[in-house]
């Protein structure tokens, strides 16, 4: 199979399962217990004006009905109805908060990259000694801590004892916000040349980013050091050293390129995973995202902003995955492109 064929083969399977994905949770939140038409009436709301909200939102119609309106408003007017929770537009609600959880994310995943690689890199180099034996206890302890924890202790450690960072947010209130470009406070803070805003967007991002990173970063440093140890001991390694080959070449024009394939598929994966997981994170640290959005539309029973978050991370796991695949192919192009 060709790389073009490979491409379309991908591109319909994204599509097929994405398409999978929205009806399976479609059916699913319209059988979760609640009345979403009395959320939105009130507690004092008669059994006539909540049969009269259910009419408006099209609740009375059959799921197929409802099924249908909702993939054509998805598909053609990139619509996905009111938010119950909000009273506003759910595409309107996604739109003002995913910077927050993109920017959040994205900086998760470099911290792990940035920090988990060359740590794992060092632990294979110095293999049992006290920089690896230090790097698998803090790999264990990255997975195996609750995350909601974590990001407790972290509070509690730098912003009530130490007072180093702030407890959450994303910017103090004491500041004047740069003007809005992307939605991203650090990107927006550098596009208007605000030093001191960009420094204090860094300060309310630095504790959510490495809590929400730790997991990623474990996984990162772990698969590094498998794989450099497995890349190390390589026949090609061995005769490049018997050869002379600098140390330095041998490990980056070797053994780290092959080295961090496997990397780069988890850290894709962890990516599309990181959208979902960092709900937690935005409770705790009040980071007004997608998260916490996806948080009080499930406490307000609000199928539609939860079926708009589900389009959100399912398009992001999904396209994170295309592009892991590509990328896979392109570093390494003796790979076989097969279904």
């Amino acid at each position: 199979m060709d790389f073009k064929s490979y491409l379309v083969r991908r591109l319909i399977a994204m599509v097929v399962t994405f398409w999978g994905i929205l009806t399976l949770v479609f059916g699913i939140s319209r059988i979760i217990p609640g009345n979403p038409a009395a959320v939105i009436a009130g507690a004092k709301a008669t059994e006539e004006q909540i049969q009269s909200i259910r009419e408006q939102y099209g609740l009375n119609d059959p799921l197929s009905e409802q099924y249908v309106d909702f993939m054509y408003n998805l598909i053609v007017n990139q619509e996905i109805g009111q938010s119950v929770a909000t009273q506003r537009p759910v595409v309107q609600e996604l739109t003002a908060r995913f910077p927050a959880t993109f920017e959040l994310t994205t900086g998760a995943v470099v911290f792990a990259l940035v920090i988990g690689i060359p740590l794992g890199i060092g632990s294979a180099i110095y293999k049992d000694e006290s920089l690896d034996h230090g790097s698998r206890f803090m790999a264990i302890s990255g997975v195996s801590v609750p995350q909601f924890w974590m990001a407790i202790l972290a509070q509690l450690l730098f912003y009530s004892y130490l007072g180093w960072l702030p407890s959450g947010g994303r910017f103090p209130q004491n500041l004047v916000k740069p003007p809005e470009a992307t939605g991203m406070m650090l990107v927006d803070s550098a596009l208007a040349l605000r030093l001191d805003a960009f420094l204090a967007s860094l300060e309310h991002l630095a504790l959510p980013v490495i809590v929400l990173s730790l997991g990623t970063l474990a996984q990162t440093t772990r698969i590094t050091r498998s794989s450099m140890i497995e890349t190390l001991n390589q026949d090609y390694i061995e005769w490049s050293r018997a050869h002379g080959f600098k140390s330095k070449v041998i490990l980056i024009r070797h053994a780290l390129r092959n080295a961090v394939m496997p990397v780069i598929t988890a850290v894709g994966l962890s990516y599309g995973l990181l959208l979902g997981g960092s709900v937690v994170i935005e409770i705790v640290f009040n980071i007004r995202g997608i998260g916490l959005f996806l948080y009080n539309a499930v406490l307000a029973t609000d199928f539609n902003g939860i079926l708009g978050v589900t389009v959100i991370f399912a398009m992001g796991y999904l396209l994170v995955n295309f592009f892991v695949d590509v990328l896979h192919t392109y570093i390494d192009p003796e790979v076989e492109v097969s279904g």
